[in-house]
């Protein structure tokens, strides 16, 4: 079996149990889930827990159908088709125990969680990219696919018209995005201008710094 296909089993499986579990523990329900541009920046571990929190907020909301295609999607983009399988898969609880290490891992991380801990949403995450990276995650399409650069303001707003935000939201979102631009990595990057203002501005403070030299040596003879 390949590298790939044991991610793929793994993060199957873990789902599996974030599902289940979500009949006994809960945690702190967010306020908006992630649109598939959003998805495409997270890594692994963001990506399992996503799921974990979908399933509580719609365990919470007395929604038994736990189907997220986006998230399936992703996993399927990504080379995880037995993982895309399962968040497709509309089988809210199922009383199958864990068959992986990860799988375990996951779910004993969030069974032993007080609910509702941001530290539980560490931990999972953090276990999930541990065992990735075991098992060659940066060499497989799993990490290779995601996606690193922020995302624009365009790609927001599309994931709120995607989750069904209130227009409160998405008008907040096109406000923003007036205001900050449409690539927020822009804001990051020095400006050639910029970078000329710093390096006259370091010119000229040499120069005050020889002439204040000049004067001390005229003062002191």
């Amino acid at each position: 079996m390949s590298r790939s296909r044991y991610v793929d089993v793994e993060v199957a499986d873990a789902l599996r149990q974030m599902r289940k579990i979500a009949r006994v523990a809960q945690t702190q329900k967010r306020s908006l889930r992630p649109g598939r541009n959003e998805l495409r920046r997270m890594d692994t571990g963001q990506l399992v827990n996503s799921f974990r929190q979908e399933t509580v907020d719609r365990r919470i909301r007395g929604v038994e159908d736990t189907r997220w295609d986006s998230l399936a999607d992703e996993l399927e983009r990504r080379d995880l088709r037995e993982a895309a399988d399962e968040a497709r898969r509309n089988a809210p609880y199922p009383e199958r125990g864990s068959e992986t290490a990860l799988g375990a891992v996951a779910a004993g991380i969030v069974a032993g969680a007080a609910a509702g801990s941001y530290r539980e949403s560490d931990k999972l995450e953090e276990a999930v990219n541990d065992r990735v990276n075991e098992l060659g995650g940066d060499e497989l399409l799993v990490e290779q696919q995601r996606e690193t650069e922020p995302l624009t303001a365009t790609e927001y707003e599309q994931d709120l018209e995607e989750i069904g935000a209130s227009e409160e939201a998405q008008e907040a979102a096109r406000f923003s995005g007036n205001v900050n631009g449409e690539n927020p990595a822009e804001g990051m990057i020095p400006r050639a201008e910029d970078v000329e203002a710093e390096i006259i501005s370091g010119e000229a403070l040499e120069e005050v710094e020889e002439v204040e030299e000049a004067e001390d040596a005229a003062a002191s003879m």
